[in-house]
């Protein structure tokens, strides 16, 4: 397993509101000369599983090639330069993990990883490894 830790940003992440109310995703990203990984920590209401929650895993180059996991479980295989589907039926009360592990060509190229939802929007970009780990940590409550 690769070691992560080199340095480390954080930023808060204002998500958009369509209920008058705010909401807000911690965010992080690390790198080192290994790759880099991001994480984002959200927050949603149990009733609005019933509502899709779009993930989009996007690149500007010319291949990526991967896997998305919820909790542990590989629930897709990315394959193309845009991706995107509803992860509402995979996520349950509670803590999930979903955990985006590709490798992209060229490296140079920028990669955009987003999670759009009733009251959520979550946006994050890296570029510059080849190596995309992205760890989306979705509280539903």
């Amino acid at each position: 397993m690769r070691n992560f830790s080199s340095s480390t940003s954080r930023q808060r992440v204002r998500s958009y509101s369509t209920s008058g109310r705010r909401h807000y995703a911690r965010s992080s990203s690390s790198s080192t000369q290994n790759g880099s990984y991001q994480q984002n920590t959200v927050s949603i209401d149990t009733h609005n599983l019933r509502l899709p929650y779009l993930l989009s895993v996007n690149i500007s180059g010319t291949q990526l090639t991967g896997k998305i996991k919820v909790n542990g479980k590989v629930i897709k295989k990315l394959t193309s330069n845009y991706n995107q589907f509803n992860i509402s039926p995979y996520l349950s009360i509670g803590k999930n993990t979903i955990e985006i592990l590709a490798q992209y060509y060229p490296s140079s190229s920028s990669v955009g990883v987003e999670l759009l939802g009733s009251d959520t929007r979550v946006v994050q970009q890296t570029s510059g490894s080849g190596v995309l780990r992205h760890i989306l940590t979705v509280m539903v409550k």
